[in-house]
């Protein structure tokens, strides 16, 4: 009789290790579906950034051609403000880069920069927020001799 019990119980899953496989299951499915989704989330917002960081860096550049005296926030840096958006939804991005152009010698006493003479800090910033965080900023510094990415 003792063996035929300790068969019977050798046989399957109980009714508890059941509903906790049921519990425990779904639990790791939904953890792994938000992380997966996070961190997709993640890429395609950086990925934008990134996008947006390269259109930027060329700004001051396409700025340069200007002659150094000329260059004030005025100055155009708008050489491509849209692109695709990743994961193929289609969507398009547009952001506007705003262009701030100040004199070192104008700059707060804190400024590390306000010591370097002869030269303009350029900061530039897009309207591309991202859940409700800073906007992307870009500060540049141009002096006469050339150009110089802080």
């Amino acid at each position: 009789m003792l063996a035929a019990l300790k068969q019977r119980t050798e046989a399957g899953f109980s009714l508890l290790e059941v509903v906790m496989a049921c519990i425990i299951f779904p639990l790791i499915v939904i953890g792994l579906t938000n992380n997966y989704d996070a961190i997709r989330h993640t890429y395609t917002v950086s990925k934008q950034l990134n996008e947006i960081y390269a259109v930027l860096s060329a700004c001051p550049e396409i700025d340069r051609a200007l002659e150094y005296d000329s260059l004030s926030s005025s100055s155009n840096c708008y050489p491509n403000n849209s692109f695709k958006a990743e994961g193929g939804s289609g969507n398009i991005i547009t952001y506007t880069p705003t262009l701030t152009v100040t004199n070192t010698s104008s700059l707060p006493n804190g400024d590390p920069l306000q010591a370097v003479p002869d030269s303009k800090v350029i900061n530039i910033s897009t309207g591309f927020q991202q859940n409700a965080g800073q906007p992307l900023e870009l500060r540049m510094m141009i002096t006469r001799n050339g150009i110089g990415q802080l």
